[in-house]
């Protein structure tokens, strides 16, 4: 609302909203209507069976009846207590003599004009925010339905008789219909898209002539393009202009580049514009950078990791921050690694022990990171991998990474929980483990029968004896179910795309 229309206190309230019953003799339409449409049960002890009674002891889930109030007060809960005064006027609503503390809170005006039921509440605090959102996030309507055929020996199938079907409303159907917005964002916010000069992305099916694809007018635009025409055209909304743009990884080069001076220069005009400082047009987007001051320290590489930091994942960090020592050429090594220490070692802070370990771990995984690459660890300013007395090889990261997993308390004690068909699968499993005997096993089941629980009961054993069971699903939904979980094509790196000579790329 404007600022003038809005409600604001205890006293204005009362110009909208209602809870009591209207005098019959000066306003007879809307004393009617009250009686009809905008009356409360009777519930609580006049109608203890009364739909609106839950919990133990029942209670009117909706609190009727409420209390007499001289005048209209703000709640503690956020919801004003209406103006309900003990005036004595009461009215016989099914079967029971009522009086204002039944009154549901309306609106006199919509109650006239519509003649129905229609609740008006103020909601002057964040609690509003539910009435804003709820509705328009939740989802669409849904319901679970079946119908067993009549008799006295029917067995109910629970996997059977699920049915889950969507409720489509008469409004929403019509709103559908006309093709009306289902939802908007104002203002506007998208991502400014990032690629070099005629370098953007062109998309086409595999019917289309590539000559026609040349000439299509619609891909020689995009919405970089379309940002710097939009700048040359309003020169005032150059200074004001601001928004969001796709990260970009210094490994990519001049895309990075082009990228900074997207982040620092206001209002640019066109690629050339951008490699313009001081009246000199520079040849690439680095050395436009490094003239304007924006690559003379390793400022830009921080702010690369910080950035990352927020979305990636600690490994995906640490590549990222070999990539930068090999393919930036950041000037302070050591403080770069100070600065990022902590979101380098995040996931190792989390399941192991001292410092020193935790450090050699970090660069280990470095290390591997900066061989795939032809470079070294001891090529950097960076601390030395210290010797550790460990069972195992510590530089085997997926080994180590397996042996971090922490068991759950609960899932150790599942095995004594499983009914007699999953004890005897557990058994049988862990005779073969305990002997060291290999095998296959198959375990079928549907939906619901525990299979999940005996999973997580036998990997909680292996691990407990300090074996390594890799737990390995189809699907990243089914991995999620599982501690340490992941799935067939990222634990044993199979090709997505595959032909007669695929391999997966593990290592020895």
């Amino acid at each position: 609302m404007y600022p003038h229309h809005k409600i604001n206190n205890p006293d204005q309230y009362d110009k909208f909203v209602n809870a009591e019953i209207p005098n019959i003799q000066t306003h007879p339409q809307l004393h009617e209507l009250v009686v009809k449409h905008m009356i409360h049960g009777p519930c609580g002890t006049l109608r203890i069976n009364s739909p609106c009674m839950q919990g133990d002891p029942k209670k009117c889930r909706f609190h009727y009846p409420r209390q007499f109030n001289d005048r209209t007060t703000q709640g503690e809960d956020a919801y004003p207590l209406y103006r309900r005064r003990n005036n004595g006027i009461k009215v016989d609503v099914r079967g029971s003599t009522l009086d204002n503390r039944w009154v549901v809170p309306y609106n006199p005006k919509l109650l006239v004009m519509f003649n129905c039921h229609i609740n008006l509440e103020i909601c002057s605090s964040v609690k509003s925010v539910k009435y804003l959102f709820k509705y328009i996030y939740k989802g669409h309507d849904k319901q679970v339905i079946h119908i067993d055929p009549d008799g006295e020996d029917v067995v109910i199938n629970e996997i059977k008789r699920f049915q889950d079907a969507r409720y489509v409303s008469p409004p929403e159907a019509m709103w559908r219909i006309f093709a009306f917005n289902l939802s908007q964002i104002y203002p506007t916010v998208l991502a400014l898209q990032l690629h070099l000069p005629k370098n953007h992305t062109v998309t086409f099916t595999d019917t289309a002539i590539i000559s026609e694809i040349i000439h299509r007018e619609r891909d020689k635009h995009t919405m970089l393009t379309a940002f710097f025409e939009k700048n040359r055209q309003e020169p005032a909304a150059r200074q004001q202009r601001r928004g969001r743009i796709v990260s970009a990884n210094p490994a990519e080069g001049e895309r990075y580049y082009l990228r900074l001076l997207l982040t620092h220069i206001r209002g640019p005009t066109s690629f050339e514009h951008l490699r313009i400082v001081q009246g000199v047009e520079h040849p690439t987007f680095r050395k436009a950078a490094l003239e304007n001051g924006l690559i003379e320290n390793d400022n830009n590489l921080s702010l690369c990791l910080d950035e990352a930091a927020i979305f990636q994942f600690p490994n995906a960090l640490r590549r990222l921050f070999a990539t930068i020592l090999v393919f930036c050429e950041p000037g302070d090594v050591r403080k770069l690694w100070d600065d990022h220490f902590d979101t380098l070692s995040e996931y190792y802070q989390n399941h192991s022990g001292s410092n020193n370990h935790i450090q050699n771990l970090v660069l280990q995984d470095l290390s591997s990171h900066l061989q795939s690459m032809g470079k070294d660890l001891a090529d950097y300013d960076l601390p030395t991998i210290e010797n550790e007395h460990t069972p195992l090889d510590v530089t085997d990261h997926d080994t180590q990474e397996e042996l971090n997993i922490v068991i759950d308390p609960a899932h150790l004690h599942a095995q004594y929980s499983l009914n007699s068909d999953q004890r005897n699968v557990f058994d049988v499993v862990m005779h073969y483990v305990t002997h060291g005997v290999p095998a296959v096993f198959f375990i079928d089941g549907p939906g619901g029968t525990g299979k999940t629980f005996l999973y997580k009961a036998l990997l909680a054993e292996v691990r407990s004896r300090g074996l390594i069971a890799l737990a390995t699903a189809s699907s990243g939904v089914a991995a999620n179910n599982m501690p340490g979980g992941r799935t067939a094509h990222s634990r044993f790196k199979i090709p997505i795309n595959l032909c007669n000579n695929s391999m997966c790329n593990l290592k020895k």
